[in-house]
């Protein structure tokens, strides 16, 4: 039983679920004794054999990781594993951002951008393959990451590169080879590790080199319908196709390079790969250019099947070798162009105007006929594959056509039914232009529970919205964004996403959360230009996130321009902001006392207490408006004494 939303393990406090990976659970969590928030990962203990060896591998792993972290940046740190309540536990670093799933779930990626992020992996992979430790007594040399896929891969609030998980990670010894491992994702696999299971250096670089690619292209190099003709495929050591078009030459040569079907033909270790990365990267030649593509590209077999492959070739007629002619003796008699074999053996293949056969069953009108009845075959094939495709999609259209009655007519209303049929019918098919009507109808249901909630918050100030609202809304947006991407609806993502941060980021105090919010915000507002929603929250995050009042009345004065009329919980926002700027005022001031710039201060604590009695005053008893009113009034008493003071007093008085 995985750990429930509100349940307490160890000294943390669970406060959601961010996903799940393998056998491990990953919660949002806060540390009760120092108040960070931390990425909670948790397996249940148990006792069959896959619990046990993910927990050991989970317990491995989180120490290497910790090491690598002090020396790699990219590395997310880890604060302390251990168990606590039935479950194994790794407390880590809570990266914000986004993974490359899912950026990548809108396209491929700049080619410039993906290349920064592979030159950033390469790096750390090049410290963990080369890390030298010694853990309980024991030297280790080498970790292996061993599951490098984009939903490992996450880029956080600062744009930088952070790579996660190693919990499943290896470690290389000074005597011994690495041991299998059963964990990590089958697309991002190499040939090798999926017939022997192991991992090492090089099941790490294929794994980079796929993800690149996917990144540059926006599809894997190896497609297939189920895992089984996946894995399939990788070991059957077919080079991909080479990336297409946008992909530039050099960078498609280091792809090729790196996954060629021969690990003796890919790069040898991070740093190489890394180095033609940045070569590319600079304009500068890639050490892959001068290589023989054809040859890294050509099928690769393991050296046992190689053997006897001369014996097994087929002989190219016309191509015998030298003493042809003794092997080739007309005899006496024979019948005028027939060849015969050594001492009487009967006649080879002879070649006519239309190909080789055996002589006397090979003439020009059986081979037309042959001929004919093959294209009459492929017409008819033709006919009833085109007859299939006809049906298919008919009966594709009808079903899309289907799913949007039942909505159009509130039969089905459920959002996540809705949502579920709609993944069903559209997977693999999601653009097809059959689905035109249905994703039409099914993207406004989820604009529209989206919609909602942003209309609620921005309309009814006497509502609040809460927390798991804005969750919903976000679901509910980035639904619509996988049915049909749009500027508008990516946009009222990123508010929801800005409103999520702004309440996490001023409940935790956490500036970084904050700056999230703002930049949410902020690119909300480039997508929705005409929409004061984004400004709205602005204004919340400066005032009493950041505390920066001048900036969220700037933040409500854009709103007014796009056409919002302030209501009370705007006022509301600026007389608590001035107040509070006021009080911060008043008690710096203490820190000047007696000296002349003391009276300036304290003028500008008065100044703000005046707006914010002003602003109570014209919402009274409007929310908190008559208490916080009362309040102000007290400090302006306070505040306006020792201006007094001040004036009566020559040293400190007016010069």
């Amino acid at each position: 039983m995985i750990a429930p939303a509100s349940r307490k393990i160890g000294k943390y406090e669970i406060v959601r679920k961010l996903g799940r990976g393998g056998m491990a659970d990953v919660y949002l969590a806060q540390d009760t004794e120092n108040g960070g928030t931390v990425a909670l990962k948790l397996i249940e203990h148990a006792t069959d054999a896959d619990t046990i060896a993910a927990i050991e591998a989970e317990r491995r792993g989180a120490e290497l990781q910790a090491h690598l972290a002090a020396i790699d940046p990219r590395v997310v740190r880890v604060y302390g594993s251990g168990d606590a309540d039935g479950f194994f536990f790794v407390a880590m670093e809570y990266i914000d951002g986004q993974d490359l799933a899912e950026l990548m779930r809108r396209g491929p990626l700049a080619v410039g951008f993906a290349t920064d992020v592979a030159i950033a992996v390469a790096k750390t992979l090049d410290n963990a393959h080369n890390l030298e430790i010694a853990i309980g007594g024991k030297e280790f040399r080498g970790v292996v990451h061993g599951d490098i896929k984009p939903k490992n891969i996450r880029i956080d609030a600062r744009g930088e590169v952070r790579v996660l998980d190693f919990g499943i990670a290896k470690a290389l010894s000074m005597s011994r080879r690495l041991t299998r491992n059963e964990f990590g994702s089958v697309p991002y696999a190499s040939p090798e590790r999926l017939d022997l299971g192991e991992v090492n250096v090089g099941s790490d670089l294929w794994s980079l080199a796929v993800m690149l690619y996917e990144m540059v292209t926006g599809l894997q190099p190896y497609h297939a319908d189920n895992t089984e003709r996946l894995e399939r495929m990788i070991r059957s050591r077919i080079a991909p196709p080479p990336a297409p078009d946008p992909c530039p030459e050099p960078l498609r040569r280091v792809l090729i390079k790196s996954m060629a079907p021969n690990p003796e033909l890919r790069y040898p270790s991070a740093r190489e790969f890394g180095a033609d990365l940045e070569a590319f990267q600079g304009g500068t030649p890639v050490a892959a250019v001068s290589e023989d593509l054809d040859a890294t590209r050509r099928t690769f077999r393991p050296r046992g099947d190689a053997a006897g492959d001369e014996t097994r070739r087929t002989a190219v007629p016309g191509e015998d070798a030298a003493g042809d002619e003794t092997r080739r003796t007309a005899l006496p008699g024979a019948n005028p162009g027939t060849v015969w074999g050594p001492e009487g053996t009967p006649p080879l293949p002879q070649k006519s105007r239309l190909g080789w056969a055996a002589p006397g069953h090979w003439s020009v009108p059986s081979a037309y006929g042959g001929i004919m009845r093959v294209l009459l075959f492929l017409m008819l094939a033709g006919v009833l594959y085109g007859g299939w495709i006809l049906t298919s999609n008919y009966l594709f259209y009808q079903h899309g056509q289907q799913l949007a009655r039942e909505i159009e007519a509130e039969q089905l209303t459920d959002l996540d039914q809705i949502w579920a049929r709609w993944t069903e019918l559209s997977r693999g098919s999601a653009s097809s232009f059959l689905l035109h009507g249905p994703r039409k109808v099914v993207k406004q249901k989820f604009v529209a529970a989206t919609d909602h909630v942003i209309d609620t918050y921005r309309n009814n100030e006497s509502q609040l919205i809460y927390e798991k609202e804005w969750e919903r809304a976000r679901t509910m947006a980035a639904r619509a964004l996988a049915v049909d991407p749009e500027d508008s609806v990516r946009g009222k993502l990123r508010l929801c996403e800005g409103h999520l941060a702004r309440i996490n980021g001023t409940s935790h105090r956490s500036a970084q959360e904050l700056s999230v919010a703002v930049e949410k915000f902020d690119e909300a507002q480039k997508l929705l230009p005409k929409s004061p929603d984004p400004e709205l929250g602005l204004a919340r995050v400066y005032v009493y996130g950041l505390k920066d009042i001048d900036k969220g009345y700037e933040a409500l004065q854009q709103a007014r321009m796009r056409g919002y009329a302030l209501g009370n919980r705007e006022k509301l926002l600026l007389a608590d902001g001035y107040r509070d700027r006021g009080d911060r005022l008043w008690w710096d001031s203490r820190n000047v006392r007696g000296l002349p710039p003391e009276k300036d201060q304290i003028q500008r604590a008065a100044d703000d207490y005046k707006r914010a009695e002003e602003l109570y005053q014209g919402i009274s008893p409007w929310g908190k408006a008559i208490v916080n009113l009362v309040r102000v009034r007290l400090s302006l008493e306070s505040v306006n004494f020792r201006l007094h003071q001040i004036e009566s007093d020559p040293q400190i008085g007016p010069h």
